[in-house]
């Protein structure tokens, strides 16, 4: 099982939701990468940015243009 951290590259703003640039959360996943096109790994990046934050991250912003992955 491997950790990611995902950070947003920008500020977003999506139906009164805000997220700053450089916001984080990690996200554990059994691979070697994060895939955006599955939806179990979606509802994870949401579930953690608003246990951290309080905030629904937009699902439509869920893309590599939008976040950065690391693995730790």
């Amino acid at each position: 099982m491997a950790l990611f951290k995902v950070t947003t590259k920008r500020f977003l703003l999506s139906g009164g939701k805000r997220l700053e640039a450089g916001m984080t959360a990690e996200v554990s996943f059994n691979g070697s990468t994060l895939p955006f096109s599955n939806s179990t790994v979606k509802a994870e990046i949401q579930r953690q940015f608003k246990m951290k934050y309080n905030v629904d991250f937009p699902v439509g912003y869920m893309n590599g243009n939008e976040l950065k992955v690391e693995k730790l």
